[in-house]
């Protein structure tokens, strides 16, 4: 009945929908009609602008082209200039194309008339008047030329230009009027504009009036009566009653609502009085499931606690707050046996800890046997607080077992006044059952954690790398040991198979067969053990066994582990063995090959004695080389198992290296000096042991310098360290390999070493000396350049000697003596002033170095163990005028002779033995301003 259509007379929508529809049309009407009108005029306006100024600018193009035809034309008569003449023709090209732009413009008569002169005067000058003015210029026949410029073409460039400035003037002032057209249409417009405006507010408060009228005023009056019936106050409603309208319906349906109302109240009334009730019962049901529904959240967390959990003292934490909330615990302690693990609530921190050590023997007995009691006990007068009657506490034990029924948790909680009921103690078993089982998956998953750590642990600690490849290619585990052999970082997410393998490919010598070997042992069909061996090029070569096993699951086969073992030590040894023996088998065969080969000569054969002692010499020498060989065997075990004895003293190395290098008389193609730069000299050394590492070293310079040449050794102070160097002349070597040189038997392997021989012991020997004697040894050579061996020695007197006050620093001095230690004294004083002092024993080599060097002064003993006598060298200096000025100082033992001292012109004579202060007076006169570090050069030849 109320969904069926009520029908009007006059319906309010209908009334104010044809009024709104009528008033729009004729407003809409009339803007269309205006829009359509103004847009005519605006458009028609525009076209006409457009083409006025498309006009005027072809005339300016024109005008511009007469311009230049008459510049260009101008030109050429003046200069002849043929460039000028061309660019004419370019114009009156230009202007047959802007005459045809002017020809397709809508023109005047007046314009028309005008293009038609402009092209009877464009096709004339171009056919006429132009070759007759060319002609003319060309022969020089300006008089004509000024004629045919006074004639027609000049009239009518004239007659255009005068034309287009009146154009000009006529465009600007109808663009003028067409300016003021396009304002008065403006004001037009905003005049229309102002009484739309006005009509629209108008059309407005029409509408607003019939609003009030027809729709507010009746709503008011139904609103006012509305009113008076809420408040039970008289209405009268028949004029709304009268209206044939939707409100006059709505205030008939008001009316009857009114009376249906009054009809009804006491019914409501009852009605109200029993909803009432039910939502008393209603709130009271809510409450129950309200404490209900977070009773059931709180159990699921806690059982989402039980289930997920995984740590100890977290899961305690959790159950602890469930019970106390859910049973209301005045105070209780939950503790996990295990591990000390507990949580506490309403109680002091130590006394819980108390009461947990005081649990006596049979509660734990009886929580064995019960799993649950309660102790009921009067509580005490000191614990009532502000009770003054006696009242009860309960406390209660409950134990918590696992699957084996052994006691693993125990929770004691007490409530004052507050009995537990039995269905709370049956609830509370059933709960602690399902605990236990959380407690049982925690052990469970720790004892499970602990393996995997324990794995985790022994797979990281292992010395070989370790790889685990799954059915599908991909690297999923790698252990530190692996990452570091091949320079891996240890990725969280599977390596894919060809990422690996390419790395693998990148670092390895023989990329293929190892790629073969990988893809072997990861087919499906392997399900065997197999190993290989392979090296990788890093940092340096690293020589890799790896052991690759098949990862089963049942019967199935998920991957493949290889282990990969660092074996470059056991390489390098099995390496140097092999170098041993073939090193000792070809040092070893060789002398003695001599020795048998000579020895059977003189058992089987009757010989000459000098061939017999040539043979036995031989011998001789080769013993001494195996007694050598082993020697060095000896030592280097000696050394290294620490059981060699040093005796260390006080030691003067300038005198060391003098010694040894007397030893180097005999070499015949090499030159070993001493050039000494070291103001401190003296080390704490065994004196045995530092022969052998200087005769090893040089021993090394001579015979790898097979062509000959010096064998300089220097000597020097670093700071608190004595700097040993010796520098060949000889073949060098590589970069690359002299990392290596101080390893035992290492001999390198080039035609130019392995031709010379040797057993690769000496340096290792010399490494081994210098270590102990707490000093560094290192090696700086370049293949073909020599080589150079230096080593350190702390020094024993730690403050370097220094210069005497008076010094002359700058000087040099050459020294020609065969008494080495006298040679010694002068040049340690020389040295103490500042100069530089070279010794020779040799006078030839002596005058050489005079050649070559400036002395300021040359110091000569007269008795020379050599084929030239001192009085030769003075000879031989005074009459090369390169060494004729330097002054000679004569020390012998011999008597003065002062003829030959005024021959040649001998600056002092000193007779032995005189003070070595004497010599550095001698040489002060002869002093130059040069100066020198006190260098002191003992050169050698045999």
């Amino acid at each position: 009945m109320l969904n069926e259509p009520i029908l009007f007379k006059k319906s309010i929508r209908s009334q104010f929908l044809h009024t709104f529809l009528f008033l729009t049309s004729i407003f809409l009407l009339f803007i269309l009609t205006f829009y359509y009108l103004t847009s005519e005029r605006n458009k028609t306006l525009q076209e006409q602008q457009e083409l006025m100024m498309e006009k005027v600018v072809v005339i300016d193009g024109l005008a511009d082209t007469f311009h230049d035809i008459f510049f260009r034309s101008r030109g050429y008569y003046a200069f002849k200039n043929e460039h000028e003449l061309q660019l004419l023709y370019d114009d009156l090209q230009i202007l047959d194309k802007q005459l045809q732009q002017f020809d397709a413009m809508a023109l005047s008569v007046e314009e028309r008339t005008l293009y038609e002169d402009l092209v009877d005067f464009s096709i004339n000058y171009r056919t006429n008047i132009l070759p007759e003015a060319v002609s003319y210029v060309q022969a020089d026949d300006y008089e004509s030329l000024r004629n045919l410029s006074n004639s027609g073409p000049n009239n009518l460039i004239n007659r255009f230009i005068g034309y287009t400035k009146a154009y000009k003037l006529q465009t600007n002032e109808e663009l003028n009027n067409l300016f003021k057209k396009t304002v008065q249409q403006g004001e037009n417009v905003a005049l229309f504009s102002f009484l739309l405006s006005v009509s629209v507010i108008l059309l407005i408060g029409f509408i607003t009036y019939r609003v009030t009228t027809k729709l507010i005023n009746p709503i008011e009056r139904l609103t006012t009566t509305t009113n008076a019936f809420a408040n039970g106050q008289p209405f009268d409603t028949k004029d709304l009653e009268k209206m044939d309208d939707e409100l006059g319906v709505l205030a008939n349906s008001f009316i009857k609502m009114t009376r249906s109302i009054q009809d009804k109240e006491e019914e409501l009334t009852t009605q109200n009085e029993e909803l009432l009730m039910q939502q008393d019962e209603l709130q009271d049901n809510q409450l129950q499931l309200k404490r209900s529904l977070n009773h059931l959240e709180k159990y699921n967390q806690l059982n989402h606690a039980l289930t997920f959990t995984l740590n100890k003292q977290q899961l305690i934490e959790n159950l602890h707050n469930y019970l106390k909330e859910v049973y209301r615990f005045d105070a209780s302690i939950l503790t996990w046996l295990e591990g000390n693990v507990q949580d506490t609530k309403g109680l002091a921190e130590n006394y819980a800890d108390t009461m947990l050590h005081h649990l006596d023997d049979n509660k734990l007995a009886r929580l064995k046997q019960e799993k649950t009691f309660i102790i009921k006990r009067e509580v005490e007068e000191t614990e009532r607080g502000i009770a003054q009657m006696p009242y009860y506490a309960y406390d209660m034990y409950s134990s918590i077992l696992n699957a084996q029924g052994k006691l693993v948790a125990i929770l004691m909680a007490t409530r004052e006044g507050h009995a537990f009921l039995e269905e709370e103690q049956n609830e509370l078993y059933g709960l602690l059952k399902r605990v236990s089982i959380a407690f049982d998956r925690i052990l469970m998953y720790e004892e499970v954690e602990r393996s995997r750590q324990l794995n985790k642990n022994i797979i990281e600690s292992i010395n070989e790398g370790l790889q685990l490849v799954s059915s599908s290619g991909k690297t999923v585990l790698i252990n530190p040991a692996f990452a570091e052999t091949m320079h891996m970082m240890q990725a969280e997410q599977p390596i894919a198979k060809e990422v690996w393998l390419q790395n693998f490919e990148v670092i390895c010598k023989e990329p293929q067969v190892l790629r073969a070997f990988f893809e072997k042992a990861m087919a499906e069909s392997f399900k065997d053990t197999r190993t290989l061996h392979y090296a990788i090029s890093l940092e340096q070569d690293t020589f890799i066994e790896v052991y690759a096993t098949c990862l089963f699951e049942g019967a199935e086969k998920v991957g493949t582990i290889f282990v990969h073992r660092d074996i470059t030590r056991e390489y390098e040894i099995d390496k140097m063995k092999s170098e041993l023996v073939s090193t000792v088998s070809h040092e070893l065969r060789t002398p003695l090959s001599s020795i048998l080969g000579f020895t059977e000569l003189l058992l089987t054969k009757t010989l000459k004695p000098e061939r017999q002692q040539k043979y036995v010499e031989t011998i001789h020498k080769e013993a001494q080389r195996l007694t050598n060989l082993i020697n060095d065997f000896l030592d280097l075990q000696r050394m290294e198992s620490g059981r060699q004895q040093y005796m260390m003293k006080p030691l003067h190395v300038n005198e060391i290296v003098m010694d040894v290098i007397n030893r180097f008389q005999h070499e015949k193609n090499h030159h070993v000096h001493l050039i000494d730069k070291a103001r401190n000299v003296i080390v704490k050394a065994d004196e045995e042991r530092l022969v052998q590492a200087f005769v090893n070293i040089i021993s090394n310079a001579i015979k790898f310098s097979p062509n000959g040449g010096d064998v300089a050794i220097k000597l020097e102070n670093k700071g608190r360290m004595l700097q040993v160097a010796v520098q060949d002349e000889g073949i060098g070597i590589a970069k690359a390999d002299i990392s290596e040189l101080f390893q035992k038997f290492k001999r390198l392997d080039n035609s130019a070493r392995r031709k010379i021989g040797g057993t690769g012991l000496g340096l290792a020997i010399c490494r081994e000396i210098i270590s102990m004697h707490n000093g560094d040894i290192w090696i700086e050579s370049e293949e073909g350049s020599g080589t150079t061996v230096y080593f350190t020695l702390p020094v024993e007197n730690k403050e370097a000697s220094m210069l005497d006050k008076q010094s002359y620093t700058g000087a040099n001095v050459l020294i020609v003596e065969d008494d080495s230690s006298l040679a010694l004294l002068l040049s340690e004083e020389l040295k103490s002033k500042g100069f530089t002092v070279i010794y020779h024993n040799d006078p030839q080599r002596a005058f050489k170095e005079a050649l070559n060097t400036p002395f300021i002064g040359i110091v000569v003993d007269l008795m020379l163990s050599s084929e030239m006598s001192g009085w030769e060298l003075i000879q031989q200096l005074k009459e090369t005028e390169q060494t004729s000025k330097i002054p000679v100082v004569i020390s012998s033992a011999l008597d003065e002779v002062q003829e030959l001292v005024d021959k040649y012109e001998v600056a002092k004579y000193l007779t032995k033995p005189y003070p070595p202060e004497e010599i550095s007076k001698t040489l002060v006169p002869f002093l130059t301003s040069q100066e020198s570090k006190g260098d002191i050069l003992f050169p050698y030849k045999n």
